[in-house]
């Protein structure tokens, strides 16, 4: 059998399982809510949530996350197709989103003394942050990748990678609404940092548990 009759075949074959990405969401955001509120309910909501939530600055912290949740679940579903490959639109968006974080981390650097740099991109609650975000995240991702097996990627890495970016940016908004450290300068940092563990860590399962 060719190589092009066999992907067709799995192909058909994935559908004919049932539609993936119901399952995949509900699986994921059900395994996101229990942990997040294992964590939130240890840690608490931040007093004046509602405040933050109206901030243009610090409501960044939810819409971020969120939107590189909603493209990297799209990719990670669309991957599961061995003939379909990630749109160029979304890659475009989340480089674009990396891209502009970074930006927006050396414009604020920039701003402050020096002295001051450190102090408030370390801030006190670093290792908490990827503590949490990873806790938050772990359930999601594995449950998320246990049905990715069921799809036939042809990308086992890279739909990995988007499984991982998807939860740890839900897992990241959630973890927000403890998070009272608003500075740009210590949440593009740990935050990014957090959902970049995670993104690597599905990289090397999607490499193991999604190839065929």
């Amino acid at each position: 059998m060719r190589t092009d009759e066999l992907v067709e075949l799995i192909a058909l074959d994935s559908v004919s399982e049932g539609r993936l990405a119901p399952r995949v969401l509900a699986t994921g955001l059900g395994l996101l809510a229990l942990s997040g509120a294992v964590v939130i309910g240890i840690l608490g909501i931040r007093v004046d949530l509602m405040q933050a939530m109206v901030d243009p600055v610090t409501v960044m912290k939810w819409l971020i996350p969120l939107a590189l949740m909603a493209v990297a679940g799209f990719g990670a579903i669309r991957l599961t197709h061995p003939e379909r490959s990630m749109p160029v639109t979304a890659r475009v968006v989340i480089g674009g989103i990396v891209l502009a974080m970074i930006g927006w981390w050396a414009i604020r650097a920039f701003a402050v003394p020096p002295a001051q740099v450190m102090p408030r991109a370390v801030g006190d609650t670093a290792l908490a942050c990827l503590v949490s975000i990873t806790v938050i995240s772990a359930p999601a991702l594995a449950g998320a990748l246990s049905l990715l097996r069921r799809g036939a990627s042809t990308s086992p890495v890279a739909s990995g990678a988007l499984a991982g970016l998807a939860v740890s940016g839900a897992a990241t908004a959630i973890y927000a609404l403890h998070c009272d450290e608003d500075a740009p300068l210590f949440f593009i940092l740990w935050y990014g940092l957090g959902m970049g563990l995670v993104t690597a860590a599905g990289a090397v399962a999607g490499r193991r548990l999604l190839r065929w």
